[in-house]
């Protein structure tokens, strides 16, 4: 079941895809192949990733094969989030994508999905081991304003230097993913 956060009397979706990708070298043609599948479940309106929204794309070689379906990140001393992969769908070893819940598990309240929080859990997840060093894009829709694109890379960068890399543009009507923000290309 989809988590939901009530603001002004109004439920608020605080699940979220995201795209995991084995290669730097595999993220043009996993945008293409993960756009066409999202496309396919539009189609069919009660699929569970038919409306949801991207969040980042995580480009890391194990993950991809080992993405476990939910585990636990520290948020305070007091908070703990529990991140559950509520459905994977996946070109094995290539990437997958998820479709991601956040809650806190003190409270069991749906949290909505940041930037730092997944970046958080997954530099955690990755830690143990040596050899896996993630590179992080965020996703934005496509036409954000180049001055916003480029002010939340900076501070990515600067909160978790050396793992941020080039922003991924989605169409947030089709789902279309891209390496580059077409509106600004034009």
């Amino acid at each position: 079941m989809m988590t939901t956060i009530t603001e002004a009397g109004r439920d608020i979706s605080v699940t979220r895809l995201f795209l995991f990708v084995r290669r730097t070298d595999d993220l043009a043609s996993a945008c293409q192949q993960v756009e066409e599948f999202l496309a396919f479940c539009r189609s069919r309106q009660s699929d569970p990733f038919a409306n949801e929204r991207f969040l980042g794309v995580w480009v890391e070689e194990h993950i991809v094969t080992s993405l476990p379906q939910e585990w636990v990140q520290p948020l305070s001393a007091t908070q703990t989030l529990l991140l559950t992969m509520r459905e994977i769908f996946a070109l094995w070893g290539i990437w997958s994508v998820a479709s991601m819940d956040a809650v806190c598990l003190e409270t069991n309240e749906g949290m909505a999905l940041s930037h730092n929080l997944v970046l958080d859990a997954l530099i955690a997840l990755t830690q143990g081991d040596a050899g896996t060093v993630g590179a992080y894009s965020p996703v934005f829709a496509r036409g954000t304003p180049m001055e916003q694109v480029h002010a939340e890379i900076k501070q990515l960068n600067f909160l978790y230097p050396l793992r941020i890399a080039g922003p991924v543009y989605c169409d947030p009507d089709t789902g279309a993913l891209s390496l580059q923000d077409e509106l600004s290309c034009h």
